[in-house]
């Protein structure tokens, strides 16, 4: 009975969206050509390298090179590494591609979609760096960031050992691994790019509609789409509300990534609610930590 009252609710939402689109057609029009450009020029060139590279380093036995020489989990430094500096929301998909091969167990999987998280650093320590007098402000945001990552790592840490042993895939030859890597770095690109306007596009009906008080404003346009909220932040003077803003946007994340992630683990025996479990515990030790340092 609640799933049927879920999917009617869904369904009369979905309809009214239509309609209001139609409505406001041209409206539609010009943002999706706005964020089509954006996305196109700003997150699909590294993304795209990124999620390719992975796959090809994968099949051509990373964890297994990276176990051997440095004697640790090969696995979990290579997600954790990547996803340092391919930000959200590779760790899900390089996550799930180590468990697709096998190279990581379901419990480890659940362990590392926790803390995986994290934002491109290049965008905070550039675009982002523009609203605030110093870039001071950033490097603080983003060493909380990933500090707030490392401490649920910690924590979250299981007792007994849940790697499987490392072994060596048979690779096929590359003009065969580059064609499938290209597939699935575009498959993810795609459920990125359709997520995040769809919900884009549904805070801009929102916004043309109802006028809402300035904090309000920030923070459910953050919530829908957190690059649009990041932005959006330039409006509120004082400094250290815009962080905890800013940390609040990249650590929960915004609707749209919540729904990358459960898209790209749908088939898979990883738990959303790690996810989630991991976006809270983030969100409140982030902004607890930065709280601490800019009072220091």
């Amino acid at each position: 009975m609640k799933k049927n009252k879920k999917s009617n609710i869904i369904l009369i939402s979905l309809i009214c969206l239509m309609i209001l689109y139609v409505i406001n057609a041209s409206l539609i029009t010009k943002h999706i050509l706005q964020y089509t450009k954006l996305f196109i020029e700003k997150l699909f060139p590294a993304s795209f390298l990124f999620f390719t590279f992975s796959t090809l380093l994968i099949e051509y036995n990373i964890i297994e090179k990276i176990s051997n020489t440095l004697k640790i989990n090969g696995a979990n430094f290579y997600v954790i590494a990547m996803s340092l500096i391919s930000g959200f929301p590779s760790g899900s998909k390089y996550t799930k591609e180590l468990l697709d091969k096998n190279l990581i167990t379901e419990k480890n999987a659940n362990y590392l979609i926790k803390f995986t998280h994290f934002p491109n650093p290049l965008f905070i320590l550039g675009p982002v760096s523009l609203l605030f007098p110093s870039k001071e402000y950033t490097w603080k945001i983003l060493s909380c960031i990933i500090l707030a990552n490392f401490i649920i790592a910690f924590l979250n840490h299981p007792r007994e050992k849940n790697d499987l042993p490392t072994k060596r895939n048979e690779t096929s030859s590359f003009s065969k691994i580059l064609p499938k890597a290209i597939i699935s770095s575009c498959k993810t690109l795609i459920i990125i790019y359709g997520t995040s306007i769809f919900f884009y596009l549904i805070i801009t009906v929102i916004n043309h509609y109802i006028k809402f008080p300035l904090n309000e404003y920030v923070l459910i346009n953050g919530i829908f789409d957190l690059t649009n909220g990041t932005f959006l932040t330039s409006l509120i003077s004082n400094n250290t509300l815009r962080s905890i803003y800013i940390i609040f946007f990249f650590c929960f994340g915004g609707i749209s990534v919540h729904m990358q992630t459960k898209s790209i683990i749908s088939d898979t025996k990883i738990q959303y609610k790690n996810f989630l479990i991991g976006r809270i515990l983030q969100t409140m030790i982030a902004c607890l930590l930065f709280l601490i340092i800019i009072n220091w």
